[in-house]
This record gives structure tokens, sequence and C-alpha cells, in this order.
């Protein structure tokens, strides 16, 4: 079998999830600065025989798509308030909104945005499955086996 012809496919693969979560991004209006569709990122290697590859993002993805809970310590959570804060000045949400949507978002959590990231993984899976079971069946075929015995 020839590794690096995998690692290709699993790499264009990967690469379409890339601009599929990206493009999702963009059309469920959860971009504000880009920093989140800026941070994808794929990378594939050959080790041996082993074959990886791994779509890296910004842990703001799992929060975008499945959302959050309320916080249970506020006055402890203040980590993200400056995340906030960015997040009001880009989309023009006046300073003194601060204040009722940290509150908020404390007291109920996030809701998400379902399929965000789980959709284009799903299609990624499938698609990879086609493109690998055609090497297969090519690599069976012309290694002189029959595949319909």
């Amino acid at each position: 079998m020839d590794s690096k012809k995998i690692e290709t496919i699993l790499n264009k693969d990967l690469t379409t999830l890339l601009n599929d979560v990206s493009e999702n991004l963009y059309k469920n209006n959860r971009v504000a600065s880009g920093k989140t569709a800026k941070s994808l990122k794929v990378v594939t290697k050959i080790v041996g025989e082993k074959i990886t590859g791994t779509l890296f993002g910004s842990k703001v993805l799992e929060n975008l798509e499945y959302g959050r809970g309320k916080t249970k310590n506020a006055s402890g959570n203040a980590t993200w308030k400056g995340e906030l804060l960015s997040w009001m000045r880009i989309r023009g949400i006046p300073e003194g909104a601060f204040y009722p949507i940290w509150r908020k978002i404390n007291r109920e959590g996030y809701k998400g945005t379902p399929g965000l990231v789980s959709n284009p993984v799903d299609k990624f899976k499938n698609n990879l499955a086609k493109s690998l079971k055609s090497v297969f069946v090519n690599d069976i075929k012309s290694n002189g086996f029959n595949s319909n015995k």
C-alpha cells in the first residue's frame, strides 16, 4: 500500500474539512475577530507504517457547537471577561452592556450552534471512507487479486 498516496488523500480531505468548518463559522455568523477560523490547521504525517492526520483548532469551537452550561462560581470565572469585552467591541456592542451579558451567560449558559463542526466532520468521515476504499480496491486489482472472489 502506498503510504504517501494515503497521506495525500487524508491531507486533501482534512483540508476540505477545515474549509467546511470555516465556512460554517461564517455562514452561521459565529465570526467576530476571525481568530477561531484562523486557528484551524491541518497536520498529516507518516511515521513508520502509521499515517496520522489531525485538524487542530481553537478550544472555542467546542463551545460554539455544544454551548456551555451556567457558571457554578461566576466570581472565579474572570478569565473570559477580556474575551467577552473584545467580542463586544468587534460587534459594536456598547461597553455598558457588558455586565448584563456576562451575568446572563453565567446564569443561563450558552446554547451553541448544533452541526457547526459535527456536520462537516460527518461529511469528512464519509468522504475519507470512500476515498480510501477506492485506493484499496485499486491496489488489490493492480496486485493481481480479483476483488470478486
